[in-house]
């Protein structure tokens, strides 16, 4: 069986995209930096929130391994 090709946007061969289609796609180029600016910024706040927890945890006393698993436990979604 052959790998399945990538899902890559096709652009038509048959003429150069017109003033309208390439606002599109700069537009949607844009908002994909955004979106991703965003998740960055997000990300960052996520791994301080995280970092802050775990030093909290080994400050009181607990060893590095103990305060990991405690803050991953509250990371991990809860028990059905």
């Amino acid at each position: 069986m052959s790998p399945k090709p990538p899902a890559l946007h096709l652009v038509r061969s048959d003429s150069p995209p017109n003033e309208g289609e390439l606002k599109q796609l700069r537009d949607a180029i844009d908002r994909m930096r955004q979106n991703r600016h965003l998740l960055d910024a997000f990300n960052r706040e996520q791994a301080r929130f995280v970092r802050d927890e775990y030093l909290s945890y080994v400050e009181v006393g607990f060893t590095a391994a103990q305060a990991l698993k405690l803050v991953a436990a509250k990371l991990a979604p809860p028990a059905k």
